[in-house]
């Protein structure tokens, strides 16, 4: 029985580090080939792969490495994305310790862990705002940046949960945990 438990921390540990890689990759190249004709003028959207990894992971399984995972792929994203090196990794901590504090409090209800991932998308998009504008980066109001940036990130990653709530089932089935249901 311990062997077992050895054999799934390992697996996580590589399926979460792997994941995450792969996540900001992917983060970088899904708002280039979505449809303009789906934006209005102006309006961006920010793909969070890499954070519905790091929500899922944390969300379902108690591993320490998360939150290191957390923080060195953040700084990888920052790296990665030419963004202030640190920004992305303090944010990604930030999320998934939250999350392991706050899930011993709710059901295991995948549900449950969509409603968190969509809270964390607005966090982390909403801080790096108020960054960014703090240190002068941007000159933007609230008002468009919610109306330009956030409305359509938040649309664009309530799609991108539906798209992975199949894989992610399946890959929590892979790892151990057999009740990743919707309701």
């Amino acid at each position: 029985m311990i062997s077992l438990k050895i054999n799934r921390d390992r697996r996580v540990k590589w399926y979460l580090a792997l994941l995450l890689f792969f996540g900001i990759i992917i983060d970088s190249a899904l708002p280039a080939i979505f449809p303009a004709a789906f934006l209005g003028s102006g309006q961006t959207i920010i793909s969070h792969v890499t954070l519905y990894v790091l929500v899922l992971f944390a969300f379902y399984f108690r591993d320490g490495s998360i939150l290191f995972s957390a923080f060195v792929f953040g700084l990888i994203a920052d790296s990665y994305n030419t963004t202030i090196l640190g920004l992305y990794a303090t944010l990604y901590l930030l999320v998934a310790l939250f999350v392991i504090k706050v899930k011993k409090y709710l059901p295991k209800k995948s549900l449950v862990q969509i409603l968190l991932f969509l809270l964390t998308v607005a966090f982390v998009d909403f801080s790096i705002f108020v960054f960014y504008r703090e240190t002068g980066y941007t000159t933007m109001a609230l008002t468009p940046f919610l109306a330009n940036n956030l409305g359509p990130t938040m649309l664009y990653n309530i799609v991108l949960t539906f798209i992975l709530y199949f894989p992610s089932r399946g890959l929590l089935n892979l790892l151990g945990f057999e009740n990743y249901l919707i309701f």
